[in-house]
């Protein structure tokens, strides 16, 4: 096969692969709202951004600008020096957008597709000029650094200007609504609803309809040339139609707003994003379908037909990458994870999970600067203003916009229908004055923006929000800068020849592989932990009754990973140990969630159920020091075999086998005994527990004699004695947890 051929049949199916890592990231733009507030089920929404992507995809203009609009000049290249830019462009998007889909933070495609070829055709510009033996000071022609800085600034700006108004309009909104909208949807909601879908037609109009291929003729320039007549028109109309649906059929409009507003981001998003992911492979195949009936050397073919021919994708490309996004939609687990993200770093409450971002001096710094910024306002602000906006927030309406419920809301309609109209009014603005902007920026700013005139940001959750949103902000910029290094680097390895340019695409695969099943693992934890905490959430369960349930899952999980410890000690197995080690780290992390949704949970109890609440809490506590009790047992267990340290005794061996079989019965009796209706029989419980304090109270009295004596090292004597004090504290602890639930129970 002819290496060019090879190289656009590459890029053919790099173009499939960056369409899957793209939308898994850039779905976040138009599905937060939606899900955000639960407009409706989850098929649903995605049945409408499925629609809305399969339509945009027709409705792109199918030039792709982002070959030829002065990133680099193609007119300096010659035709197999571009083909290498262009590989080199997406083998960085792939893994880029990969590590950002991971850590399951939002990034901007076009930021990484248009730094990659920025650093991809400066140093290929370094070494073409090298090697025709040019000067340093020529390398310049070959890039445009002028649509660098207009982009860099639009990024600035698009996130200054999104949160500021995101800010200002949910405030006026809030003062408005009130977070009992229901109370005024009916005098409020129709106005609002149908400006709200007159500007998402707008953005439609803006976005879609201009240099579309399918989309010709005179109907068109009549409407983009009377956009006002037609707006006013559509006003009318829609705010007609919400009325007429609102009184005959009860639907709440703001849904409707909602629902198109999803539409139209994700029609939007496929009709003017699809360049970030296909752009460059369209690109190169009609660059080679032109070289190759040119009869040039590919060395000697300059690039002029690139600098100055309009590229035209054709339609049925556009359909199957069309079909590709509505399909990566369905199937990405690594699109939910991403739009997770936005979505609890605006939920409304301090309940969300928030313990993913951790506070560092930054954010504290910026939350206190935040507080006297507050303080400030409080002061110049009119005290009539102030009452008036804070009766919506009052204590009764919070309460019913934080519920507690696993499947509420992360936030209400009013919210997410400024989300979207303000997310679509901007993207329209700056489309229509020719600024550079990214959909993603825009889209989590305004999110954020707010959330935070929500009040979401609440003093419990404020500093690892602020952590959170200045992660996302810092892994924009890092963005540039890591597609400027790493495609960079990557043409300058496939310059170096065939081979150097194999070894990298068979990197490039490994890592997709690898961190795909890394992926699939680490979700696989999350979601045996949300089965975990979902026995919280059993409907047909009182709240008592699903803690107690999953204190005992619990401790069956503890005593499995206490026998495997004692068992890898006996047979010298590092690797079970470290297995188990590893393991009890996640649950001593997931006891502190616990812990938190535990104290959510005791919200459901009434005031009469004051003992209910001590002893959800209590066990709670009690399960963490069980499980540090185990994770240091088996961090030494670990550390004491890694280093080779001397055989265990064959005297301790056996003794271990008794406390092993002693500490497993009284496991399985204290479990059994929870799992009583009529509670644990605590007389039982006390005779088993004193047989294993015996046990382990004689045992360590003999190591201690044997400590004496010198007959065994330090290091040794340290893991045997620390064996026998943690298998106490175990017991000591399962014993109180059994006379709590006894105390209440009987």
């Amino acid at each position: 096969m002819d290496y060019m051929l090879f190289i656009v049949a590459v890029l053919l199916v790099l173009a499939i692969a960056d369409l899957i890592v793209g939308v898994s990231n850039d779905a976040v733009n138009f599905l937060n709202s939606a899900i955000g507030s639960k407009v409706t089920t989850y098929r649903n929404i995605i049945l409408i951004a499925s629609a809305g992507i399969l339509i945009g995809c027709f409705f792109s203009s199918g030039m792709m600008e982002i070959a030829r609009k002065g990133i680099f000049q193609p007119q300096h290249f010659t035709f197999d020096k571009v083909m290498w830019i262009f590989l080199a462009v997406m083998l960085a998007d792939i893994v880029l957008l990969d590590i950002f889909n991971s850590l399951g933070l939002p990034t901007s495609t076009t930021v990484s597709i248009v730094f990659e070829l920025l650093g991809a055709s400066m140093i290929m510009g370094f070494l073409f000029a090298a090697e025709k033996g040019e000067t340093i000071g020529e390398v310049m022609k070959y890039i445009n650094m002028d649509s660098t800085f207009s982009i860099v600034s639009g990024i600035f700006l698009s996130i200054l200007i999104a949160f500021s108004t995101g800010l200002i309009v949910q405030f006026f909104m809030r003062a408005a609504f009130t977070f009992q909208y229901e109370t005024r949807i009916k005098s409020l909601g129709v106005l609002f609803s149908g400006v709200g879908i007159a500007i998402i037609i707008y953005f439609l109009l803006i976005k879609g309809l201009k240099g579309t291929t399918l989309a010709q003729g005179e109907w068109v320039g009549m409407i983009l040339d009377n956009v006002v007549f037609v707006m006013l028109l559509v006003l009318v109309v829609a705010t007609g139609i919400c009325f007429w649906l609102q009184r005959q059929y009860g639907i709440n409009p703001l849904k409707i707003v909602v629902l198109a507003g999803t539409f139209s981001l994700a029609m939007a998003f496929a009709g003017n994003d699809l360049v970030n992911f296909i752009g460059v492979p369209i690109t190169g195949l009609l660059a080679y379908q032109n070289w190759l009936g040119s009869g040039v050397p590919a060395d000697a073919m300059y690039q002029d037909y690139l600098a100055t021919s309009d590229v035209i994708v054709p339609n049925y490309m556009l359909g199957i990458a069309g079909v590709v996004m509505a399909l990566t939609l369905w199937l990405s687990a690594k699109a939910k994870k991403v739009t997770e993200t936005e979505i609890n770093l605006g939920k409304q409450g301090d309940d969300g999970n928030d313990d993913r971002f951790k506070p560092n001096s930054v954010s504290r710094r910026v939350v206190k600067t935040a507080m006297l910024l507050g303080n400030v306002f409080d002061a110049v602000i009119p005290r009539n203003v102030k009452r008036r906006y804070n009766l919506s927030f009052e204590r009764d309406k919070l309460s019913k916009a934080t519920q507690v419920d696993e499947d509420a809301p992360a936030f209400d309609l009013v919210r997410a229908g400024t989300n979207l109209i303000l997310a679509s009014i901007l993207i329209a603005w700056a489309t229509s004055q020719k600024l550079p902007l990214s959909t993603t920026y825009v889209t989590f700013m305004v999110a954020m923006g707010t959330s935070l005139a929500d009040r979401a940001w609440g003093r419990e959750s404020a500093v690892y929000r602020v952590t959170g949103v200045l992660s996302v902000i810092g892994g924009w910029f890092i963005t540039a800068l890591i597609a400027f290094s790493v495609a960079g680097f990557f043409v300058f390895v496939i310059f170096q020849g065939v081979l150097a340019t194999g070894l990298l695409m068979g990197v490039v695969l490994v890592y997709i592989i690898v961190s795909n099943i890394k992926f699939a693992n680490r979700e696989q934890k999350s979601k045996i932990e949300r089965s975990r905490l979902s026995l919280l959430e059993e409907p047909d369960l009182d709240v008592y009754i699903r803690s107690k349930n999953m204190l005992v899952t619990m401790i069956i999980e503890i005593s499995g990973h206490y026998s495997t410890v004692l068992n890898g000690i006996r047979a010298g197995d590092v690797s079970a140990i470290r297995k188990t080690d590893r393991e009890l780290m996640d649950l001593i992390k997931y006891s502190y969630k616990l812990k938190r949704n535990s104290l959510r949970a005791i919200r459901k109890l009434g005031a009469a159920d004051r003992r209910s609440a001590e002893v959800i809490v209590h066990g709670a506590d009690l399960i963490q020091d069980m499980l540090q009790s185990a994770k240091f047992m088996s961090a030494e267990s670990v550390q004491y075999i890694e280093n080779l340290h001397a055989p265990l005794a064959d005297g301790f061996i056996v003794t271990l086998e008794g406390l092993g079989d002693k500490m497993d019965k009284f496991f399985r009796l204290a479990i059994n005994e929870l799992n009583e209706e009529d509670g644990p029989d605590l007389p039982l419980l006390r005779q088993s527990r004193n047989e294993i304090r015996e046990f382990i109270n004689i045992n360590f009295g003999n190591e201690l004699d044997i400590i004496r004596r010198k007959d065994i090292g330090s290091k040794q004597a340290l893991l045997q004695t620390s064996i026998f004090l943690q298998s106490r504290d175990i017991q000591a602890v399962l014993f109180r947890i059994c006379k709590i639930y006894d105390k209440f129970e009987n």
